[in-house]
């Protein structure tokens, strides 16, 4: 009976894999909406089944996903890499901010074969066609600037070239936060799904819970006193130290704005000053995000939510 239960219900959820495989790559308008649905039946799979009956079912909709070409398996290996670690971790019960990390991890490094396989197989090189793309754009912009008779500086060309390859440094600190917002919106669809399908409910703690290991700090104080010093930017220490360092400075930027939340509870607040002051902090980026990233560094450094319970 389990069994049959088993297979009825992956051949449903495989079914609506599928479909939702095909929009994806089909479909140009419902393209994104279905890419962030595609987890959803893998995960829920994995949550009800566990690790054996799921690895059975992601071979299976691997293998079925041929039907979508080959860009449709290439995109279920990225999609299944993360919706399987996700589900796993939600079926053990352990923390969905664990399942969120883990599946974000997942995420990542399937996009990144999904990279890999597409060069592989097209032979097109994408940070070269950016890095060509970007020459050609610089090219036509000067054109168009001696056309009108302005000067720039070639300081200023020189500065854009740099801003530029630290762009392209930065590719993947890019993937790592685009797994996680992917993982959270994935994990969160399927909350809703299974939540609505079984009495065991499944939920993000409060976002004021959100708290740093100090060992972040440590990190992001060790990448930006090594960043003082000249390092090749050749090399392949430059890249490892830059982008574990922006990676630390966002994930305290994420702490400064769990304290607002933690804030507004503590002294009874209204719910929206915190999201207000996220999204004011989010528009003026270039300034109060730096602040936001300091006050997350003195609430990990010093505890300040300790600070303010002990005082309550």
């Amino acid at each position: 009976m389990n069994n049959a239960r088993k297979l009825t219900e992956g051949a449903m959820l495989g079914g609506i894999y599928l479909v939702l495989l095909l929009m994806a790559i089909f479909v140009p308008v419902l393209n994104l909406l279905a890419m962030l649905v595609m987890p959803v039946p893998i995960i829920l799979y994995w949550i009800r089944h566990g690790f054996k009956s799921g690895i059975y079912f992601s071979a299976a909709i691997l293998l079925l996903s041929f039907i979508g070409t080959v860009a449709g398996f290439l995109m279920t290996i990225a999609i299944a890499i993360g919706a399987a670690a996700t589900g796993y971790i939600l079926h053990q019960k352990h923390s969905t901010y664990e399942a969120l990390l883990k599946g974000a991890v997942g995420y990542a490094l399937g996009f990144t074969i999904f990279l890999a396989g597409s060069q592989f197989i097209s032979g097109i090189n994408i940070i070269e066609m950016i890095q060509d793309s970007y020459q050609d754009t610089i090219q036509t912009v000067k054109s168009e600037v001696d056309t009108v008779g302005v000067t720039v500086p070639e300081a200023q060309w020189e500065q854009m070239d740099a801003a530029f390859d630290y762009v392209l440094v930065l590719i993947p600190t890019m993937i790592a936060v685009s797994s996680l917002l992917f993982a959270f919106v994935s994990q969160w669809l399927a909350h809703q799904v299974h939540n609505r399908q079984s009495k065991q409910r499944i939920l993000y703690p409060p976002f004021r819970r959100f708290n740093l290991p100090v060992i972040v700090l440590f990190i992001y104080f060790i990448g930006s006193i090594a960043r003082w010093f000249e390092m090749d930017q050749n090399g392949w220490i430059y890249p490892i130290v830059t982008n574990v360092t922006e990676l630390a400075g966002i994930l305290l930027v994420l702490q400064g704005f769990s304290f607002f939340f933690h804030f507004a509870y503590h002294r009874k607040l209204p719910k929206v000053l915190p999201i207000l002051a996220v999204v004011i902090s989010i528009l003026f980026a270039p300034v109060l995000l730096y602040l936001v990233r300091i006050l997350g560094i003195i609430d990990v450094g010093f505890r300040l939510r300790e600070r303010m319970g002990s005082k309550k």
